[in-house]
């Protein structure tokens, strides 16, 4: 229980209800107060008040990931990892084109869009929005193992997030799901029933009609739970909250808008992406077209 005269989160304007027997309340405001006098539950909150809590197991885990390198040992099997068939889509890989815009330039001109022309974004376009925002980079870092650097930053190098891409308006792609594959700097398509992707995001104020494409980030949980413990969702947050703004970024570099959502169909995605929702989810996305 939270004793709520000592939290500076109330106002004047603040409606108390006491009675613990009020659980279903009108909104979140009056449901927030319920859940400070501990009359419910919050998983939010509860993660957050045992956000540091770490035992014996978490820095036995970690001192064995560090000793043994096992970052290392997921960068250097990337390939074994990814899907190269007849079905694969490699990506154009000419020499990709730099940025010229001035960064500050392009950080004054980001702003999310959500309703687009009907555009089609060309290949070599996508090719660049995917290389410079979730690909490796062909540039050695000092201490960095050589060919494995990605274009953001992940807690511990373990990469636990992938990108789902749905296209609806790619040259010579045909519409679906497709998983990005930054080892190799392709596309494996992903074989799925029939879907309304008017039902990808909740409410009506995302134009999917008229949208290049939409971003889908999945997270495996195994992948980073192992070392991190209870901490690797904090840092997976973090991860695809960095991946997203790089998304931004390159995308408003190159003429485009984007718009990340947090208000999708979580099911739906993962049934039609084939994810367990047990060890695999989807945890944010984000929607790109041309104004």
């Amino acid at each position: 229980m939270i004793h709520i005269k000592n939290k500076g989160l109330l106002h004047e304007h603040t409606v108390l209800l006491n009675d613990s027997s009020n659980l279903s309340n009108r909104d979140n405001k009056h449901l927030y107060t319920q859940i400070l006098q501990g009359n419910a539950e919050s998983p939010m909150i509860s993660y957050l008040m045992n956000l540091n809590k770490q035992g014996l197991n978490d820095f036995k885990s970690i001192a064995k990931f560090n000793e043994l390198n096992i970052s290392g040992m997921y960068g250097d099997s990337i390939k074994y990892e990814e899907i190269i068939d007849e079905t694969t889509i490699f990506l154009p890989q000419k020499k990709f084109k730099k940025i010229k815009e001035s960064f500050s330039s392009i950080i004054l001109k980001r702003r999310s869009g959500r309703r687009f022309h009907h555009f089609e974004m060309s290949i070599d376009t996508l090719s660049h929005l995917l290389k410079y925002a979730f690909g490796l980079s062909d540039v050695s870092l000092p201490g960095a193992r050589e060919g494995k650097h990605r274009m953001y930053s992940s807690g511990g190098a373990l990469y636990p997030i992938s990108v789902y891409l749905y296209i609806n308006n790619v040259e010579g792609l045909s519409n679906g799901f497709y998983k990005y594959q930054p080892g190799s700097h392709t596309l494996a398509p992903v074989d799925t029933d029939t879907i309304n992707t008017a039902e990808f995001f909740a409410g009506s104020g995302m134009d999917m009609l008229n949208s290049c494409l939409s971003l889908f980030f999945r997270y495996d949980i195994n992948r980073n739970y192992v070392k991190y413990g209870e901490l690797s969702l904090l840092n997976s947050f973090v991860e695809v909250g960095v991946m997203s703004h790089n998304f931004d970024l390159v995308a408003t570099s190159l003429g485009f808008v984007s718009c990340p959502v947090a208000g999708f169909n979580k099911n739906l995605i993962e049934t039609a992406l084939h994810l367990d929702q047990v060890n695999e989810h989807i945890i944010f996305s984000s929607i790109c077209g041309k104004e």
